[in-house]
């Protein structure tokens, strides 16, 4: 199979300087290709030093830089979302995340931009109350959860996978719970990965997860724009395991002890209620919203059948992703 992306690809990638982006942006290096790389103004473009990149500064909330990012260009890679599971941010969400992804599709269409391969979230599909994972054709309405963040991502890959047409192919990527190596942000995930192996998580809770390793993931993406259909979403996840089974892993690749208390559903709910008045009376923000507990005692796993038949992708081991992403973690605080 000839490869659509090569050193000739012209290639746009928004959100660049983000965990997922650089990936991203890394991964279309080794192919040889040079992206160009759209960074607001106010954002540090240093993480991407290493890195082989056209830099055009503008925002998907801006068409006029849109237009010039877009201009020439062939594929897309549109990563620039806003992450938050705290309160406050819901009309910051849907500006950047639906609005943002609109404006970037309307003027990809005016460029003649043949594809755009839009990172979505598997929070999309939703989380499943029994232990079984969900694929892309999951009922929305019975597994969904009810968090803005999740909310907004939903509306933004319906309005692109919508948009898609002979014309200009748009395909959506749904990564899990996403962690790595060269993480400059401080992705969520590593941040966990982090405090279990500096002992620093005295307990656990009753979920879930579906994890995924970033470099699988920017192969998931660069797969996507390669082979896949349009107007389709594809689940990227490596290993459905429960928390207690992630945590203990991390803690033996670190040589500590595994997190011993385990929450019920009833206490976490209690804690956080506690904390959440603790944080009113210091007037802070907190830092996540009652609703993102929907979660506890669900499942987010997730069936990724499609992407290894349709695209050829294929996740690494679990084990690999946590040594690997530890080794990351130490060698970086060490300088």
């Amino acid at each position: 199979m000839n490869e659509i992306l090569n050193a000739k690809s012209k290639v746009l990638v928004t959100g660049p300087t983000s965990f997922l982006g650089y990936h991203v942006t890394k991964r279309l290096n080794e192919k040889g290709i040079r992206p160009r790389a759209l960074i607001p103004q106010d954002t540090d473009p240093s993480t991407l030093r290493d890195l082989d990149v056209d830099i055009v500064r503008g925002s998907v909330e801006d068409a006029i830089s849109l237009r010039a990012a877009c201009d020439g260009v062939d594929t897309i890679f549109h990563l620039a979302f806003l992450v938050s599971i705290g309160g406050g941010l819901e009309e910051r969400m849907q500006q950047v995340n639906v609005v943002g992804t609109r404006n970037l599709l309307d003027v990809s269409a005016d460029s003649g931009v043949t594809r755009v391969v839009v990172t979505s979230s598997a929070l999309t599909v939703g989380v499943n109350r029994k232990p079984e994972p969900l694929d892309e054709t999951a009922d929305g309405t019975v597994h969904r959860l009810d968090l803005p963040y999740a909310a907004s991502r939903r509306q933004a890959e319906e309005e692109a996978l919508g948009r898609s047409s002979p014309s200009m192919s748009v395909v959506a990527v749904n990564p899990s719970f996403t962690m790595g190596p060269e993480d400059y942000v401080g992705a969520p995930a590593n941040k966990l990965l982090k405090a279990v192996s500096a002992g620093k998580l005295p307990f656990t809770v009753p979920v879930g997860f579906g994890c995924l390793d970033v470099r699988d993931f920017a192969d998931g993406m660069l797969l996507a724009a390669e082979r896949g259909r349009p107007g389709q979403r594809y689940l990227l996840n490596g290993h459905n395991v429960m928390v207690d089974d992630l945590l203990g892993q991390t803690a033996a690749i670190a040589g500590v002890r595994p997190p011993r208390l385990r929450l019920p559903v009833w206490a976490a709910y209690a804690l956080v209620t506690v904390m959440q008045a603790g944080y009113a009376l210091l007037r802070k923000p907190f830092p996540v919203t009652r609703s993102v507990l929907q979660i506890l005692g669900r499942y987010a796993w997730y069936d990724t059948a499609r992407a290894r038949e349709e695209l050829g992708w294929t996740p690494r081991p679990l084990q690999q992703t946590l040594e690997d992403t530890l080794r990351w973690l130490r060698q970086s605080e060490a300088g």
